[in-house]
Formats: structure tokens, sequence, C-alpha cells
């Protein structure tokens, strides 16, 4: 069992001739498996740059600035970050804009409906024949 726990591996070194070919090339060796367990100073994972930043288009004259974008964008933040609560908003009411299309659908199942209950009331004798045969032999 200890020779399980001892399992390594060793990466062999490159033959000269494709030492010497990277060399010429200028190749660089690729992250490793060590290269996950490096511990990322802070600063670097926490930084965020001008070109990651929304980008704010003015199109016409009353549209959202910059400023404007930036005092929204404060006031979300200082309303979900008081109390550590978590905010919902009540959705609003639909208009009765609905389209003309989606009550065509609504009456097109209602008959389709209705179609299918006078077919499944219409029984044919053929359908269902293993419940006959014993009817006839009493």
């Amino acid at each position: 069992m200890p020779k399980k726990n001892s399992v390594t591996c060793v990466k062999p070194s490159d033959p000269p001739f494709l030492r010497k070919l990277k060399e010429r090339v200028g190749y660089k060796e690729g992250p490793t498996v060590d290269t996950k367990r490096e511990e990322l100073p802070a600063d670097a994972v926490a930084v965020d740059f001008d070109d990651e930043k929304p980008v704010v288009v003015v199109l016409k004259a009353g549209d959202l600035t910059a400023e404007e974008a930036e005092k929204c964008r404060q006031k979300e933040e200082d309303i979900g970050s008081s109390d550590g609560r978590i905010i919902f908003k009540k959705p609003t009411k639909r208009t009765d804009s609905t389209p003309p299309a989606a009550g065509q659908a609504k009456r097109l199942k209602e008959a389709d409906k209705s179609r299918r209950d006078q077919v499944s009331s219409i029984k044919d004798s053929r359908l269902l024949s293993f419940g006959d045969d014993e009817e006839d032999e009493d």
C-alpha cells in the first residue's frame, strides 16, 4: 500500500533536436499542473479595467448620459446593499394589448377539444373487441 502514495511522474527532457528547434522558433512552455496551484495576488483578481466597464452611447437629446447612468447604478447598489436583504419589485400588470392570434389559438384549442370529445363518444365495436367476446358467450 505505501507504494501507491509515492507515485510520481517524472517528465523526460526533450531530445536535443527538439530543444534546438524550440530555441530557433522561440517556443515557450505552456501552463503546467502546478500553475493552477499558484496563489494569485489579491490586486490582480479584483482589478476592473476601463475597457471592461459598460459603455453609454448618447443617440438623441434627452437620452441617458454617463453621469445619470452612474447615479442609477449607485442608487441600485445602495438599495441592494441596505441591511443585506434582497428586495423584490412587484411585477407590473399587463395591459390588454394581447395579440389577436392568442385569442384565435384559444378558440382553435376549444374546437379541437370538442371534436375529440365527439370522436371519443362514438364507439366502434371493432376497436375494443376483447370485451365483446365475453358478452357474446353469456
